[in-house]
């Protein structure tokens, strides 16, 4: 009898079947795809955030410049000793620096000033936008005179004798106060003695700050009385500074001077920014061998700036009005939107118009450009400028130094 080996039960290797493996790839690469979407979702938010948070903190910046500018205007200026104006001589630096024509006149002395920009620099249509000039004292003097005349050969001459010349030095700019609260600007080009100096203002090229013909080339109706004990301001070489902030959406070109020309030629488009350029009375005049300071870029995006000057006694505003409105009192606060726009576009569109500043009638508005040609997009994707996202940046900024008659 012959037996057969016991074989026990039997057995098969466990695997996947072809369908099985083919819909654990599909599920796979589904998860995959959902997984590197939501990825993409979130990268994108973050990267639209992350800009969007850039261009306001931009903004913010752009806003503290200001603020410190303006809470600063007026400091160190003779403003109650020349609160009719200076006269100024051969002045054509010193013009192109305040913006007063050149040559001999008077100079208004006002510490913050605005105006509507126009073409070539900035201009949207049916848009105001204001540009902003603030105009400070240079820490390096006092408003209260440091020195008297006491002698002046003839209102036709450009010496003079001061009682007290320790303060005074060579290439100082000065003013001279006169008894109707106006004053005479000129410049020290070279000092004779130590006590009872003889202060000699030259005339022509020594400086382009003095008039040929002396003080009454300057001030038409000034006298040898009205100069005698009359108070000497020293500006120091600074004098006046002045930080002047705008817009324009076209480079700048390195040869115009503060709101010079911009030609189109030499000035590719691009995103309207706010510039800003700082510069005293030695600021050269443009030529073809000096250059005016160099701009600089505040923030990127900034597509429009309003200005309100808030009028009122004892600090304490009545009304605000737009720049260029006189409705009396002192300026004690000035009121500045600014309008920020983001660098990316964004789904669907922005609201067509944005509320700056007021209410009703009185509101001020930006209307959002479309449709723009070629040459002229403001940056914006296919010339629409509501592919974007926007934010009304405002603030209030107390002055706190004298500002009149603006």
């Amino acid at each position: 009898m012959s037996c057969r080996p016991w074989l026990g039960t039997k057995s098969r290797t466990q695997g996947f079947t072809l369908v099985e493996l083919m819909v654990a790839l599909v599920v796979s690469a589904l998860a995959a795809m959902a997984i590197y979407g939501t990825f993409i979702g979130f990268s994108n938010d973050f990267t639209q955030t992350k800009t969007q948070n850039n261009s306001w903190q931009q903004a913010r910046t752009a806003m503290a410049q200001i603020t410190q500018a303006v809470e600063s205007a007026g400091y160190g200026l003779p403003m109650y000793n020349c609160s009719n104006g200076i006269y100024t001589g051969q002045s054509s630096n010193f013009a192109n620096v305040v913006g007063t024509s050149n040559g001999a006149g008077l100079l208004g002395l006002v510490p913050v000033a605005a105006s509507a920009q126009v073409s070539p620099n900035y201009g949207p249509t049916g848009t105001s936008t204001y540009a902003l000039t603030v105009t400070t004292g240079g820490s390096v003097f006092s408003t209260s005179p440091v020195a008297h005349i006491t002698q002046v050969p003839s209102v036709n001459a450009a010496n003079m004798k001061v009682d007290n010349g320790n303060l005074l030095a060579s290439q100082d700019l000065f003013l001279v106060t006169m008894p109707n609260s106006t004053c005479i600007l000129g410049q020290i080009t070279n000092m004779n003695g130590s006590n009872n100096m003889n202060v000699v203002a030259n005339s022509g090229a020594a400086s382009p700050y003095n008039a040929p013909g002396g003080f009454a080339a300057a001030d038409p109706g000034v006298t040898a009385q009205a100069l005698m004990n009359a108070g000497v301001i020293n500006l120091g070489r600074g004098g006046f500074y002045i930080d002047n902030f705008w817009i324009q959406d076209q480079n700048p070109n390195p040869n115009a001077h503060v709101l010079g020309t911009v030609p189109t030629s030499a000035a590719p488009l691009g995103v309207p920014s706010l510039y800003m350029a700082q510069y005293n009375a030695y600021t050269p005049t443009p030529s073809a061998t000096q250059l005016p300071p160099l701009l600089t870029l505040v923030a990127r995006g900034i597509v429009d700036m309003q200005v309100e000057f808030g009028y009122g006694t004892q600090g304490v505003v009545t009304s605000y009005q737009a720049p260029g409105s006189l409705p009396g009192g002192d300026v004690v606060a000035v009121k500045i939107a600014l309008l920020a726009r983001s660098t990316r576009t964004i789904p669907g569109l922005s609201p067509a118009v944005i509320l700056l500043m007021g209410t009703g009638p009185s509101a001020v508005t930006y209307t959002v450009p479309t449709g723009l040609p070629a040459n002229a997009t403001m940056g914006c994707v296919e010339g629409n400028c509501r592919h974007y996202l926007y934010h009304v940046f405002k603030t209030v900024i107390p002055v706190r130094n004298v500002i009149w008659n603006q």
